[in-house]
Formats: C-alpha cells, structure tokens, sequence
C-alpha cells in the first residue's frame, strides 16, 4: 500500500507527473494486508489534492458501521463483495459500466 500512497503523492519514482497521472477513481478494500483501508480512506479524504477523486469501496464487510463510517468520509460508493462467482461478475461488469461509461469523471 506504500507503494500506493507514494503514486498518489507523487513521490519516490513516481515523482514525474507526466508519467505517473492522479487517477480519476480509486477502488479500495477496506481489509487490506497490512494496511488498513479505513487509514487510507482516512488520509485521502483529509488531503485538498486528493479528496476530490471519487473513492469506491469494495469490500466484504458488510458491517453498517462500516458502510456508514465509510460515506461520513466522503465515499462515493460502497460495493460488498459477493461470494459467488456469477453475481462477482455481474456486479463488476455493472461497476465498469457505470464509472466509464455514465460517469463524468475528473481529470
């Protein structure tokens, strides 16, 4: 996730701006290895450069704490993740289609 963090901030080998471009969307699980996704979504919210990118959370917790915890920072969207494979599918494919194609977003 540092690696991450340091391509948002631009920093370390990703200090080149014309090769290392903000994204317009992050997705972000909130149990990652080693680094909580709460903690990311934290310090993204709470940066003026980054707070503007629209935040996506795809996840398993299911937890209304978390999904409510998640939308009080500025979330755009919370996305559980299903266990069975057809509905994965589905729901990625609606995901896709609705960030790129309906979506405007930043550049």
């Amino acid at each position: 996730m540092e690696e991450a963090l340091d391509f948002l901030y631009r920093e370390g080998e990703y200090e080149d701006e014309s090769l290392s471009p903000r994204p317009s969307l992050i997705v972000l699980d909130l149990n990652l290895p080693g680094t909580d996704g709460r903690e990311v979504l934290a310090e993204l919210k709470g940066d003026r450069d980054l707070q503007t990118i629209p935040v996506v959370i795809f996840s398993t917790s299911s937890n209304p704490k978390d999904v409510n915890a998640c939308y009080r920072q500025g979330i755009s969207g919370y996305i559980v993740k299903p266990m069975d494979i057809n509905r994965l599918n589905q729901l990625v494919r609606t995901f896709l289609d609705y960030w790129f194609k309906a979506v405007e977003l930043p550049n």
